[in-house]
């Protein structure tokens, strides 16, 4: 009875918040182009927490519906958070968290792009009798460096969101733009002349995406319109060349990759840009504390729920079509569920604060323990998902082609705990639901933060 009546306090404060109106906030995910997925295993999982500025552009710094008073100071401390150590709790989720998912994924980002890896190592052997083997080693690799990838993307704040995502864009840029593979496609072609600077190539023909693209499609026809002037004779080059070529090109985005990895890395460490020092100092907690919540909400909710799984399994209005298959965020590799599995691990890791003291200890703090075990609960039920899933996210979205077949997606929707093999995408979308919607009502109300702008008037 008593945690019905925090709860029934809570939504009364939300629905008072909502009719105040609202700002900014995280942007709206624009759709992707791609198809395909699979539910593969992913690398690394963490567990519940063992201890009781710049932001991305991807959740905006003026999100304006406040848990308290609405204010956007830098005070460390609000409503049911008064006598936690914020400051405190974000130096872990620095600590144990961000800086070491940044730091290992430029180490494996600069490996993955090395001289003497596997990626170098393929592309020395296009033509020869060891090609098979040494793609199939990139390919690895590639899957390795994309699942740390994912696991920074629930805490892509700072550093990483500065200048509209600039740098995380680098890295990877299906969170805001769809893949343009024609625009890569002249890039590959192009990569040779004098006046060619990848620095200068738009984000949609950059970063891990169009790695994939380059070393996972087994198509070799370009993708442009025959009026495409660069494009041109690609379709005539031998096999041997056009692969060369592509691998060529990929090497040359791995490196960029690194470099914006290292960058982001060196920008969070105490010996180069120190963003740290910022994030956990005293007299910016709440303002560290906002934008952290911001990333995290938007990319929960805007990102992996809508469009990753939401949009192209058509629950998601944004799809205006029975479903959208072309736009699952990696269709060549047919990792996209393994890409939401590891961002629920990112999710859980900045939640838990890693082994340290995180959003956990706060809300179990704040005599709220039934909403953290919620959450905990909540992502284990969706990891479930992926791991029982039989059927590649490509191939549901695609079954769903007339009324009937949506009809039963949406049933899997509204239904998640009911075993849907056909349609489990549509029930894992269901089960992000349920995290998303304590994010953006108890969540935010105990933690007393502001709830992003772009997330605010999605009733789904």
């Amino acid at each position: 009875m008593v945690v019905q009546s925090r709860l029934l306090l809570l939504a009364s404060c939300v629905a008072l918040l909502t009719a105040c109106g609202g700002g900014g906030g995280g942007s709206s995910s624009p759709a992707a182009v791609a198809s395909g997925s699979g539910g593969q295993t992913s690398t690394g999982a963490s567990g519940s927490s063992s201890s009781s500025s710049t932001t991305s552009s991807s959740a905006s710094s003026s999100s304006s519906t406040s848990a308290d008073s609405g204010s956007g100071d830098n005070d460390a401390t609000t409503n049911s958070t008064t006598d936690f150590n914020i400051p405190a709790m974000l130096t872990d989720i620095a600590d144990k968290v961000i800086i070491p998912n940044y730091e290992s994924l430029a180490n494996a980002a600069n490996a993955f792009a090395a001289g003497t890896g596997s990626l170098a190592t393929y592309c020395s052997a296009i033509g020869s009798a060891d090609e098979a083997s040494a793609l199939a080693g990139a390919q690895t690799e590639w899957m390795g460096v994309m699942a740390k990838i994912q696991l920074t993307e629930p805490h892509a704040v700072g550093p990483a969101g500065a200048n509209d995502d600039t740098l995380r864009n680098r890295v990877l840029s299906y969170a805001n733009v769809n893949l343009n593979t024609c625009g890569l496609d002249q890039s590959v072609t192009k990569q040779s002349n004098p006046d060619f600077n990848l620095s200068t190539r738009s984000s949609n023909q950059r970063g891990f995406g169009a790695i994939e693209y380059l070393l996972y499609n087994t198509s070799l026809t370009h993708s442009c319109a025959p009026q495409i002037a660069a494009t041109s004779g690609w379709n005539d080059l031998s096999t041997t060349a056009r692969k060369t070529q592509r691998c060529t090109y990929a090497q040359s985005l791995a490196a960029d990759v690194a470099d914006a990895a290292t960058t982001i890395a060196n920008e969070w460490s105490a010996t180069g840009g120190n963003y740290r020092a910022t994030f956990v100092a005293e007299d910016s907690a709440g303002t560290s504390l906002q934008a952290l919540t911001d990333v995290v909400i938007v990319h929960m909710d805007k990102e992996a729920k809508d469009r990753k799984i939401g949009i192209p399994t058509g629950v998601k209005a944004e799809c205006s079509s029975y479903s959208c298959a072309d736009l699952i965020e990696s269709p060549y590799s047919e990792s996209s569920l393994t890409n939401i599995r590891n961002n629920l691990i990112g999710f859980r890791e900045v939640f838990n604060g890693g082994d340290g003291v995180g959003f956990d200890d706060l809300i179990t703090d704040a005599d709220f323990a039934d909403i953290t075990t919620s959450v905990q609960t909540k992502i284990a039920d969706a990891i479930a998902n992926i791991d029982a899933a039989s059927v590649s996210l490509n191939d549901q979205a695609t079954s769903i082609t007339d009324e009937t077949t949506a009809s039963a997606c949406t049933n899997a929707y509204g239904s998640p705990d009911t075993s849907s093999i056909d349609y489990s995408a549509c029930s894992l979308t269901g089960l992000l639901k349920r995290i998303t919607d304590v994010l953006k009502i108890e969540f935010v109300n105990i933690v007393g933060v502001n709830l992003p702008g772009s997330v605010q008037s999605d009733n789904d």
